[in-house]
This record gives C-alpha cells, structure tokens and sequence, in this order.
C-alpha cells in the first residue's frame, strides 16, 4: 500500500501595513517580523543604507572608452570583426560595461546589414547595365529551352529516357 507524500511548504505571510489608500501592502513580510523589509521599523538603519548605496551606484558614471580615443575604420566585415572582438575583450577586463558592448554589438550588426543591402543593390546595377548592352536581338532569344536542348533526362533507376 502506497503513502501519500506529505511535503510541508511554508508560506510566507504579507506584510501588515495599511497603505495610505487604504490598501494592504501586498509584499511578504520579513522573518520574525509582520511587516516588509520596507515598512518593518526594526529595518530602518538598513533601509536608509541602500537608500544611499543605491543612489551611489545610480550616479557612478559608465565606464566608457577616453575621450580621446581614435576612430575606428568600419569597411569592411573585417574590421567590424576586430571592433567586436577588442570590444569583448573590453568588457572581459572590466575596461567598459556589458551595456555598452551590447551597443557596439547591436550597431554593428545594423552597419553589416545596411553594408550588405548596399552590395546587393550596386551587383543588382551591375547586372542590369551588362543586360542593357546587350543587342536587342540576343535578348528576345533568350530562354531556357534555348541553352538546356541538348540536355536528355533519364531515369536513374531504369536507365530509360523520361
């Protein structure tokens, strides 16, 4: 005969306070305590010291490259290879944040894709321009027919013509 598992699952309880609008605070409450981490008044010293940690790291500016640095050349998908690679490297040492490198990352991939509708286009010129010079005679006998005659198709498994 087989037993039920049993597992006990504490749940927390919500924290007590009333807010100003006359609704409960919906957050857990602490351990040891009826109210949140927000509302507990045993909490007030922490509070106020992440209140100012967090406004520390809110204002600490993003490590970001100097002023100074150069220019990169963008060309070709090369260069914009080397870019991405110094860029990881970058953020592997700490020299730049991640958000920047997800940046650098995400315009690359944009000036790639703008580069590579630009090939397309100039190859699409380039085509169309040999057509163009082409005589009007050999191009009204173009088709398909015209340059696959010669072929025969057969069946691989007979060896017949189909």
């Amino acid at each position: 005969m087989k037993r039920a598992r049993t597992t006990s699952t504490t749940t927390a309880s919500r924290c007590r306070q009333i807010k100003p609008d006359g609704s409960p605070c919906r957050a857990n409450a602490v351990h040891n305590s009826q109210f949140c981490f927000f509302h507990d008044p045993n909490s007030s010293a922490e509070r106020d010291a992440a209140r100012r940690n967090g406004g520390i790291e809110r204002s600490k500016k993003a490590a970001v490259l100097p002023a100074d640095t150069p220019d990169r050349k963008l060309s070709t998908a090369a260069d914009v290879t080397e870019l991405l690679v110094e860029t990881i490297n970058q953020v592997r040492r700490g020299d730049i944040e991640p958000r920047i490198c997800n940046t650098v990352g995400y315009l690359a991939t944009v000036l790639l894709q703008a580069r590579e509708k630009d090939e397309t286009a100039q190859r699409l010129a380039r085509l169309e321009s040999i057509l163009a010079q082409q005589p009007a005679d050999t191009k009204s006998d173009f088709t398909l027919d015209h340059h696959f005659e010669a072929f025969e198709f057969v069946n691989p498994e007979s060896g017949d013509e189909a």
